[in-house]
């Protein structure tokens, strides 16, 4: 190095033009993880979102059905119903015939 003197400020001057090359591509891979990382967090906040939504639409179904109690009271209910039917069914039975004879009667005397 003919002429030229090595000082501190030459070394630092030569440096420092590889250090903020350096430090500009640092901040660049940082940045771009932090939006990476901001897109997936957007994309989790979206979906857990949907499923919130989902998650209140069936509790409100499910808050529409009916409980236990009123279930039993429901087969409690067709039970009786049951029962109650077959009275009727008993009770038109005698009914039903005897229309019938009516009505073979009346076709024999329409004859």
């Amino acid at each position: 190095m003919r002429g030229r003197e090595v000082t501190l400020d030459t070394v630092l001057l030569a440096l420092s033009g590889p250090a903020v090359a350096l430090a500009s591509f640092a901040y660049t891979v940082v940045t771009q993880r932090k939006k990476a990382s901001a897109d997936a967090l957007a994309a989790i906040s979206s979906r857990v979102s949907a499923v919130e939504t989902r998650t209140t639409q069936i509790e409100g179904q499910i808050d529409g059905l009916p409980d236990r109690d009123a279930t039993h009271r429901l087969e409690l209910a067709l039970s009786d119903m049951r029962g109650d039917l077959k009275a009727l069914t008993e009770r038109i039975g005698p009914m039903a015939a005897t229309s019938m004879r009516l009505q073979e009667y009346l076709l024999e005397q329409a004859k």
